[in-house]
């Protein structure tokens, strides 16, 4: 079985976690396979692991999405929500995957289009300002118009993305699988526009009444002029997520999130 690796080279504790993985796979008789010096061979994968932050997951799941090879996330002792299989569980991992010890979770993620292109998203597409004036948006989903928005920014998250910037915005938590899509004001004027929680079969589209960027996963950045329009959706293909028999969302949520143990 061939096992793929996204990483992000200079990252703290990297290179030991690289080698625990490249042991590890090595007495399980996995093949590794490194994304970043060999991505010509990404196709040859059965699974993907991204070693790392979230940004790191999220940069391979741009990648892997499309190819539908199912991704899982170990971190390197950081915050990372998607990265969630702690760096000292790295020879459990293996032996999980040959005795089939988990399940594929099917993650919808966001599409944008922006003049004909359309950009993906798996956590968030944002909306901020170029410089630090406010931003306007018109608001519309599903061809009614809900509000022009006045304010520092719009971020419209997956469930997978509600824990990110959009839960530091004032967002819900959204369970993946949960069939929804969140609109999060950030900052705006008018105090009474909360986020909102909408179907995921829902399109929205955003009106730039002034110049703005637009942001995916806080990777990808675009400018939008005044008078230019996006529309966001469901991307049709989805994310495959890795997940083990001992993975519980509302643990990882309890640990991330320091909550009480009650």
């Amino acid at each position: 079985m061939k096992v793929g690796v996204f990483y992000t080279h200079g990252k703290k504790n990297i290179e030991i976690v690289l080698k625990d993985l490249r042991k590890a796979a090595f007495d399980k008789d996995f093949e590794l396979i490194s994304c970043e010096e060999e991505n010509e061979r990404i196709k040859e994968c059965d699974f993907v692991i991204a070693a790392g932050g979230d940004g790191t997951f999220l940069r391979a799941a741009s990648v892997v999405y499309k190819l539908k090879l199912p991704i899982l996330g170990v971190n390197l002792g950081g915050l990372g929500f998607l990265t969630d299989i702690r760096k000292e569980e790295i020879d459990k991992i293996f032996e999980d995957l040959i005795h089939e010890n988990y399940e594929i979770q099917e993650r919808f993620i966001l599409k944008a289009n922006w003049k004909n292109q359309d950009n993906i998203a798996v956590n968030d597409v944002v909306f901020s300002s170029t410089d630090i004036r406010v931003i306007d948006l018109d608001i519309y989903i599903n061809g009614s118009f809900v509000t022009q928005l006045s304010g520092d920014g719009l971020i419209i998250a997956t469930p997978t993305g509600s824990t990110a910037y959009s839960l530091s915005s004032g967002g819900p938590i959204v369970k993946p699988g949960t069939e929804a899509i969140v609109v999060t004001p950030i900052s705006p004027h008018t105090f009474t526009f909360r986020p909102i929680v909408i179907d995921n079969h829902s399109r929205i589209l955003i009106k730039a009444r002034k110049k703005c960027r637009l942001i995916f996963d806080g990777q990808n950045l675009i400018t939008l002029d005044s008078g230019e329009e996006v529309s966001v959706e469901k991307n049709k293909e989805t994310l495959k997520v890795v997940k083990f028999e001992n993975w519980n969302y509302f643990d990882i949520l309890r640990k991330k999130l320091n909550w009480g143990n009650g």
